[in-house]
This record gives structure tokens, sequence and C-alpha cells, in this order.
């Protein structure tokens, strides 16, 4: 399962390599991650890693709430006025964003 590094824990298990921009191997498949192991991703940008189980961390049908999925939209809005709405991969892509937006913990 793919997860975003925002959501990686420790005690998770890689399913696969994480690697640098350049190949290079930062932690082998198999590993346990730790508390460091995360700071060490957050340092060395990784945005998103396989982690081994299937198990959703959001559950499908978890309701937002109503003020934070305003929120998010008003921050989102701007960022997308010049994109074409309509189309189906730009409509999934904000949909993703208004989503992942509206989960963050705010100030």
């Amino acid at each position: 399962m793919r997860v975003s590094a925002d959501n990686l824990k420790s005690d998770m298990v890689l399913a696969s390599d994480i690697v640098d921009g350049l190949g290079r191997l930062l932690l082998p498949a198999g590993t346990k991650l730790t508390d460091k192991h995360l700071r060490y991703c957050q340092m060395w940008g990784i945005l998103e890693a396989d982690i081994q189980g299937d198990e959703p961390l959001v559950e499908e049908g978890a309701v937002l709430d109503p003020a934070a999925l305003s929120a998010a939209a008003t921050m989102l809005d701007p960022r997308f006025q010049l994109c074409n709405r309509a189309d189906p991969v730009i409509e999934q892509l904000y949909a993703f964003c208004l989503q992942r937006q509206a989960r963050r913990p705010r100030p």
C-alpha cells in the first residue's frame, strides 16, 4: 500500500526500498520504521513509501467536517483557477487535494 510521508508511522514495515532521486538506496524493503527513520525521510524529502499491508489508513466513507472542507476549498480554489475543472483528471486531483487538506490539523 502506498502511503504519503504525512501518514508514515513508527512500526510500519517497508514493502519496497526507499531510494533517492539518483537511485541510491536509503532504506531497504523490510525495514521496520522508527522515529529516527521518519525524521530521515523528512530530511531526504521522501514524499511517499510502499508499506506492507493493504488496510486503508482512512476509512473510505469517513465524513469530514464541513467547516474543514470549506476552509480547504477556500485555500485550493485560487491554486486551481487556471485549470479546466471539468477535465476528469483535474477533477480527481482537486478532490484528492481537498480531502487531504481538510484532514490536516488546523492551528
